[in-house]
């Protein structure tokens, strides 16, 4: 749970993870990230392909 506690998905009292999308660069500088409020809902995955691509750009 220790990536789950960095990055803020750790669900303590369900000691489940948090669904979430983070995007980085070579430097490991978050670019995006989105937190899903519902672990049964999916994240914006067409929001985070773009996130990629304009760091492809």
């Amino acid at each position: 749970m220790s990536f789950g506690d960095a990055y803020g998905t750790h669900i303590k009292e369900l000691r489940l993870e948090a669904r979430a999308v983070f995007v980085l660069d070579e430097e490991k500088v978050i670019h995006y990230v989105k937190y899903v409020k519902e672990i049964t809902d999916s994240p914006d995955y067409d929001a985070a392909l773009n996130a990629v691509k304009s760091l492809l750009a």
